[in-house]
Parts: structure tokens; C-alpha cells; sequence
């Protein structure tokens, strides 16, 4: 049957020849035909309406040069076998068809191991509608036999018959000889001299069969396509590494033994190269040359890297980015001195015309108001185009946590000078309500009811109405954030709370309120304080310390009774992070005074500060990062004319937010019977390394290692008196709400008698 197609196929290549000399020829005196219709016959599958869609036939006056262009269409459709062309009496142009066969049925033998459903998709065969040819039967088989050899088949065998049936349809069976399953026993590059060869390993795909991961993740088989992308990578490895001449061979695959294969590569490094000499040609700031090329990253003497060559073209173009020059355009031009061992780089700059910002068009935001997202643009219409600043806006918007994606892309104009930014946002939850039950191992069983939403009506405003009932604590607290009052630059946030805590020794009763205002200092200081905002807040809070145990510490039996607290605290933030609420990298840095006695029995003055490190350390095979995490705490405080910290203000670390693998608040200063009364000072150091176990659902790996330790009024901070920790522990974050769960196993490293070895810390229903 296929050879039957092969022959039809050049018998009407050779038809549309000899029409082509006879149509032309007949027609030599004329560049066009008169045609009164197309015809077409032969089609049975294939609607002649699509056809003529297709070749867009419309004009009665048919250039001569289009028969050939509508017999390559109709050959591109990939229905026909078969096209001939005439021209008949009345000058009616008619195209005579052959259609291939269609598949009616697809049958597979000898397949053991891999499922017929498997190899059926793989196939991608659409039994009503699929044309078979040759190309797409060897293709078909091209196909299973790479499925077999990436699940480890290297020997698997496949061939296909065809037999016709009525009403031009084809049945093709696949024959399958499966052979055996190989593993990967061995992977080398042979010729190595300064290269080591963990790191080409390390660099392709292929890898080597390892019982405890090859199953769960696919590695360890043999993979054609895949070995030839592995030569690509090598010679990759060798430009970014300084090997311009290096090359490598194809893969050496050999049997061990009834089940294993060896694969080895021969490599010849060459020498390795380093950058030389530098240089821009550019009429830009001729006398800024210099300093461009400092902040390349490059300089001579470094090894060559391609990678790193075109990192630097890209630094070329956002810095002229930062000048207006949108489009410029930076070609690097390399010369190889052998003799030297060098290779010089001019970056060849032509940087186009300055443009501006003509309009910023918004999409995507079905809640939010466009007013929300045009105030985080630090550039605005009709300003020069920079780079760096639309850069940082798209930031900002991610900063937010409104949404899931942001992108802002520039849309070139009929006017050369101007250009506008299109920006795309996919709006993410935002808001929740819930009710649930909780436990805390620090806070015991509690009934919570929470409202929660972080873009009020698309306003850009927090509100936050959280609600505990428990068995050890009892809370209700009411926020209000706005960002950007009025649209201005402040932030402002009130602040309502009534808390009734009880702890092992004493309860704690308090109820007040705060407003907060804020203003980010780049908008007075200008870039050099980008990122930090200053804030100050006023606290009142009446406090009652009661239901004291007897043989609680005397510290707290002295503060038995009631105060009232009467604060302010300035406080400045930098923010880096890319999400405030499910951050991966970027860092955070609080340093606050709080001063009380304004008012109030309380008196007193608190330094705190604090540093949040996320950053994402390796990329899983699946995509995701594991993120290492690392938070620092300080706190310093203490009572004004003499006096000791209150106790409603003091240190109690231990716990799933503090010290983890000891219990809450069991750590700092205690009396001689052994009873905490808290610390004045506190260091907390927490390192955590989050793994992404199911990112879909929100469902995190963490391990982690922690110290610190909270220490008296006459005490100072001693690093050596620190208690320390580790653990590991499973996090997620619900996609409907705010409230994770944290489960967390701590061990103390220094434990201490009549502490537990192991801590179970499982908090749900409270925040982070």
C-alpha cells in the first residue's frame, strides 16, 4: 500500500511538470488566465469549502505562477496523495484529487510491559480523522521506539505492516519486540585533563541508575534524544568555561551484563581561554565607556564564558534601557588570540532612538480598581522609557500579593518615538472567612472565627476581623490597613484588640487599641532608600496581671494587679521580598524603638530588631525552588528610673515561633524554684530549608536549626549561653485562606534535665 502511495505521489509530481510546460507554454503571450470557475473532484473527506478557504481562491483572474502555489497548498494540507491540474473548456480550472487513506484501526503486538494506552498516546493516532502516509507511519515508529528506549527498552525492535480496506480506509498494526529493560550502570568522559568529570555529569540530563530515586523520578534510562541534548550541554559547559576548542564524540553504548548498559563519551578539552581585551563602539556617552564596562562583570584575565558574555550584553541593554534607548541593539563581536590564549570581545552598540512612555494600558484586573495598580508604577505616561523603572514597578505589583502574575510588556507604535506599556495581571484570592477548631501546643484547644480579606472591594485595603475562643486563650482583634491613604504615599492602620491569655502561672487580661502611619523614605531621600518605609505607632493598653499562682516567681507576684501602657514606637521596614504572603526570596529588616510612659503606670523602652532572609538555593527537577530561610530576632528592654522590664513586655522564648524543640515560654531567666519570669533580652536565630513537597496544594518540607535564649535585666547577651535546636516538619498553606498548619518535631542539642528529647509542635488556626 505505502509503495503504491510513493509511486502515485512522483507519477503526479511528474503530471504537474508536464502541465506546468503545457499551461505556461499555452500561454507564453500572457502573465494571467481568464478562469469562469475551480473545480475540484476527487475530495470525498474533505469539503470543497474548506478547500477553497484554504487556498483562497477569489479572483476570476488567476496569475500563472498561483496553479503552482495552490498545488503546494493542497500538498501542505497533508490529505492528498495526489494532485492534477487541468484546464478545461470554458476555462474552468479543475483540480483532480487523491485522498490517503484514513486509519480505521490501530492494532499493537507483543507489548508486555508498556500499556497499549501508553503507546496509543505516544502514537497520538485520531482513529476518525487521521491521513496515513509513510512519513507518518515511520514517524509513528521513530516515536514508540524512543518511548521504549526512555523506559529503558535499548534493544526494542518495532515495525509496521498496512493492509487496505473499503471506502479508502488502512489498518496498520505495530509489531512489537520488546527486548530487555536496561539500567544505566555507567556514565564516563574519557580524554579528561582539567575538567572533572562529576561536573559534566552533573551537567547533563542522562544519569546514572540509582535504586532509591530512578523509580520515583525516571532517571537511569536510556534516552536517544536525550543523549544528543547531552553533547549540546557539554560543548555548552566547555564555552562557559573557557574550552572554545573543546568537542566531544558521540555516545559509546555497550551491555553489561543481561540488564545494564555503559555510556561513555570521548572528550578533548583544548586549551582554555580567557577574556581579553574589553571594549563598547558606541557614539553613547563616549566618556561613560569605561564605566560600563565595570559593570559588566567581566574583566580580562577572567575565564571565557559565552554564558557570561551574554549576561553582559543584556546589562549593556538595560543600562541604555535606563537612557530612553528601548530598542537598542548590542551584537558582541569576538577575536581569538591563540598565541595569547585570549579572547577579545567588542560589544557593538547601536542604540536606536530615545522613546516615551505613551500609554500604560491595564488587563486582567476584574476586582481591582486600575487606580490600585497605577500608583505602584514609578513611571508614568509621557516620561522617558527606562527599564529599570518599569522593572521595579512590575516588582511592586508582585510585592502586593494581589496577584498570581504580572507582566508588562512594551508595544512598539507607528511612532518610532513612542511606545506603549501593556500590562497583565492575574488576579489571585485575596480574601477569606472560616470557622474552624484549632489546637496549639503553645495555645491549647481554639475556636476561631476570621474575616480576612487584603484587597477590600479592590481598594488596596487591609481588614482583618479575627475572633479565638479556647481553652487557654481568649482573643478578638480588629485591623484596618491602608496602604496608600487618599492615594497618597501614607500608609495609615488602626487597631482594635481584647485579649484574655492564660499561662501556667498567671493570666494575662489586656484590651486597647493602636494607630499606625507610615511613609516610604524614597520619597524623600530618593533611591538610595529604596525599599524603606518609617512608621510610627501609639499604643494604649490597659493590662491586668492576675489569678497569680503562689508559687509562681515573685517578679510576677510583685506585678501583680492593674496598669496602664501608653507607648510609641518609630519603627523602619525594608522589604525586598518578591510576595509578602508566600515569599521565596528577597529579605525583610525591622528596627523599632518603643518608648512608654506616655500617660500611662507603664514606663519603659524597648529596642528590637530583626532580619528575614529568603533565598532560593537549587531548583528541583519539577521546577520549584528549595528555599533556604534564615531569621535573626534581637530584643532589648527595660524599665525607665531604675526599674525592672514589665512583665507584660518581657521575653519568653520557646516554641514553634521561637526556639523550636523546647516548650513555650520555658526558656530564659527562671527563680531558684525553677519558675520562668521572662528576660529583658532575647536572640532568637532560626535556619530553615523549605522543600516543596506538593506546591500545587500549598504542602511544604522543612528542616531547620534554631538557637536562642532570653536573659535577666542584670545580665547581658552571652552567645554561649544560647540553647539549641533542630528538627523538621511539614507546612501548608490552604489556596482558600489565610491560616496555616504548621506540624514540627523539635530535639534539643543541649538539653537540660527534665527536658523532653523531642518536642511535637502542631499549630493550626493561627498565623505563621
Amino acid at each position: 500500500m505505502i509503495k503504491k502511495l510513493m509511486i502515485k505521489t512522483i507519477y503526479s509530481l511528474l503530471v504537474i511538470f508536464v502541465f506546468s510546460i503545457f499551461i505556461f507554454s499555452s500561454i507564453s503571450y500572457a502573465e494571467s488566465i481568464y478562469v469562469n470557475d475551480v473545480v475540484f473532484e476527487g475530495n470525498r473527506r474533505i469539503t470543497t469549502d474548506s478547500i477553497r478557504k484554504q487556498l483562497k481562491i477569489s479572483n476570476k483572474v488567476i496569475d500563472k505562477n498561483q496553479v503552482g502555489e495552490y498545488v503546494k497548498k493542497l500538498f501542505a494540507m497533508s490529505y492528498f496523495s495526489d494532485v492534477q491540474v487541468s484546464l478545461l473548456e470554458n476555462n474552468i480550472l479543475k483540480f483532480k484529487l487523491t485522498e490517503k487513506p484514513v486509519l480505521r484501526k490501530l492494532m499493537l503486538n507483543g507489548n508486555k510491559e508498556l500499556e497499549d494506552n501508553d503507546l496509543k498516546d505516544a502514537l497520538n493516532f485520531d482513529n476518525k480523522s487521521r491521513f496515513i502516509d509513510k512519513n507518518v507511519l515511520d514517524g509513528s515508529e521513530r516515536a514508540l521506539k524512543a518511548l521504549y528506549q526512555f523506559r529503558g527498552f535499548y534493544d526494542a525492535d518495532i515495525s509496521y505492516s498496512t493492509q487496505e480496506v473499503e471506502n479508502n480506509q488502512i489498518d496498520v498494526t505495530f509489531d512489537i519486540d520488546e527486548g530487555h529493560r536496561y539500567k544505566i550502570r555507567k556514565i564516563s568522559f574519557l580524554g579528561l585533563k582539567e575538567i572533572d568529570e562529576d561536573d559534566l555529569k552533573d551537567t547533563i540530563q542522562t544519569k546514572r541508575y540509582k535504586w532509591w530515586s530512578s523509580w520515583l523520578f525516571g532517571t537511569g534510562r536510556l534516552n536517544q534524544e536525550m543523549l544528543e541534548n547531552d553533547r549540546e550541554l557539554v560543548l555548552k559547559y566547555f564555552m562557559d568555561h573557557g574550552f572554545i576548542d573543546g568537542n566531544i564524540s558521540k555516545p559509546n553504548i555497550q551491555k553489561d551484563g543481561d540488564d545494564g548498559i555503559n555510556i561513555s563519551f570521548k572528550v578533548n578539552e583544548g586549551t582554555k581561554y580567557n577574556f581579553g581585551k574589553l571594549n563598547i563602539e558606541s557614539n553613547f556617552y563616549e566618556e561613560r565607556k569605561e564605566e560600563i564596562l565595570d559593570k559588566l562583570g567581566i574583566k580580562r584575565g577572567d575565564v571565557f564564558s559565552a554564558e557570561k558574555m551574554k549576561k553582559a550584553t543584556f546589562i549593556i541593554s538595560d543600562i541604555l534601557g535606563d537612557y530612553a534607548y528601548a530598542f537598542a541593539n548590542i551584537e558582541p563581536r569576538t577575536s581569538v588570540n591563540r598565541e595569547a590564549y585570549e579572547v577579545n570581545v567588542t560589544f557593538v552598540v547601536d542604540k536606536g532612538r530615545k522613546v516615551k512612555v505613551n500609554k500604560i494600558n491595564i488587563q486582567g484586573n476584574n476586582k481591582t480598581y486600575d487606580n490600585v495598580i497605577r500608583r505602584e508604577f514609578v513611571i508614568s505616561e509621557g516620561d522617558d522609557y527606562s527599564s529599570r523603572k518599569i522593572k521595579r514597578s512590575e516588582a511592586l505589583l508582585r510585592r502586593l500579593g494581589y496577584f498570581s502574575e504580572v507582566n508588562i510588556a512594551t508595544t512598539v507604535l507607528d511612532d518610532p518615538t513612542k511606545v506603549d506599556l501593556n500590562t497583565n495581571v492575574k488576579e489571585s484570592s485575596t480574601g477569606s472567612f472560616s470557622v474552624g477548631v484549632g489546637y496549639s501546643t503553645s495555645d491549647g484547644a481554639i475556636f476561631n472565627t476570621r474575616f480576612s480579606e487584603n484587597n477590600l472591594f479592590g481598594t488596596g485595603r487591609n481588614l482583618i476581623l479575627d475572633v479565638d475562643v479556647g481553652s487557654e486563650r481568649n482573643n478578638a482583634t480588629l485591623s484596618y490597613i491602608d496602604r496608600r491613604f487618599n492615594d497618597s504615599f501614607w500608609s495609615l492602620g488602626m487597631e482594635l484588640l481584647a485579649t484574655d491569655r492564660e499561662y501556667d502561672d498567671f493570666d494575662k487580661v489586656a484590651a486597647g487599641g493602636a494607630i499606625t502611619l507610615g511613609y516610604p523614605l524614597e520619597r524623600i531621600f530618593g533611591s538610595l532608600f529604596e525599599d524603606i518605609d518609617f512608621s510610627v505607632r501609639y499604643e494604649l493598653l490597659n493590662i491586668d496581671i492576675r489569678n497569680v499562682e503562689s508559687d509562681a516567681a515573685q517578679f510576677i507576684q510583685d506585678a501583680q494587679g492593674k496598669s496602664t501602657s501608653s507607648s510609641i514606637k518609630p519603627q523602619f521596614v525594608r522589604n525586598t521580598l518578591d510576595n509578602n504572603l508566600n515569599p521565596s526570596k528577597g529579605s525583610m529588616q525591622k528596627i523599632s524603638f518603643e518608648f512608654g510612659g506616655l500617660g500611662g503606670d507603664e514606663d519603659f523602652y524597648i529596642f528590637e530588631a530583626s532580619n528575614t532572609f529568603y533565598y532560593p538555593v537549587l531548583e528541583t527537577f519539577w521546577g520549584s525552588d528549595i528555599t533556604f530561610s534564615w531569621r535573626t530576632d534581637f530584643g532589648y528592654g527595660k524599665g525607665r528610673s531604675g526599674k525592672d522590664l514589665s512583665l507584660f513586655k518581657r521575653y519568653f522564648p520557646g516554641g514553634i515561633n521561637s526556639v523550636r524543640g523546647f516548650k513555650p515560654r520555658t526558656l530564659g531567666p527562671k527563680d531558684e524554684n525553677g519558675s520562668e519570669y521572662g528576660g529583658a533580652k532575647e536572640f532568637v536565630n532560626n535556619f530553615d530549608l523549605i522543600f516543596p513537597f506538593i506546591e500545587s496544594a500549598g504542602l511544604k518540607f522543612v528542616t531547620f536549626y534554631d538557637m536562642g535564649q532570653a536573659f535577666d535585666d542584670n545580665q547581658s547577651v552571652d552567645f554561649g549561653d544560647l540553647r539549641k535546636s533542630w528538627g523538621w516538619g511539614f507546612r501548608w498553606v490552604s489556596p482558600l485562606g489565610p491560616f496555616p498548619l504548621r506540624l514540627e518535631f523539635g530535639y534539643p542539642i543541649d538539653k537540660e534535665k527534665g527536658e523532653s528529647s523531642m518536642v511535637t509542635m502542631f499549630s493550626f488556626g493561627a498565623p505563621l
